[in-house]
């Protein structure tokens, strides 16, 4: 996979664009709740190869390399895909932005509603572990 189209995305603060997402700059894809907290605790998360690659080279944090997987990512997005006409963009203070996509919504026993759906975490620019510090 090499380019994910999202049409119409909503801004957080700008005018609507097109998104042309280069894979290389995907860092995960989340899928859970995306209205509050997304540590992991009601969602889960998707890392690229490239990512998990780059943050070992990069910080020494081997700690993604063993669950990164391509093919789940891929999974991930083309199931985002299908509610990319409800995409929201958002700026990252880690270096990067996301792209949030919400799909349904959930009633849960201790609250009335969450958002479910996907975030899809991207860096600024392609992800390269040949000289990982010209990405920073």
């Amino acid at each position: 996979m090499e380019t994910i189209k999202f049409q119409n995305v909503e801004p957080s603060h700008e005018v609507a664009r097109d998104f042309d997402l280069k894979y290389e700059r995907i860092k995960s894809v989340y899928y859970g709740r995306i209205d509050a907290c997304t540590c992991g605790c009601e969602g889960q998360y998707f890392y690229t190869k490239h990512y998990a690659e780059y943050k070992s080279a990069v910080e020494g944090n081997r700690l993604l390399l063993p669950i990164a997987d391509n093919g789940k990512v891929e999974r991930q997005l083309k199931r985002a895909l299908e509610h990319s006409h409800k995409a929201k963009f958002f700026k990252c203070m880690t270096g990067g932005y996301q792209i949030q996509v919400p799909t349904h919504v959930e009633e849960h026993s201790y609250e009335q509603e969450v958002q479910m759906g996907f975030i899809i975490e991207l860096h600024w620019k392609d992800i390269s572990i040949v000289n990982p510090h010209n990405n920073l």
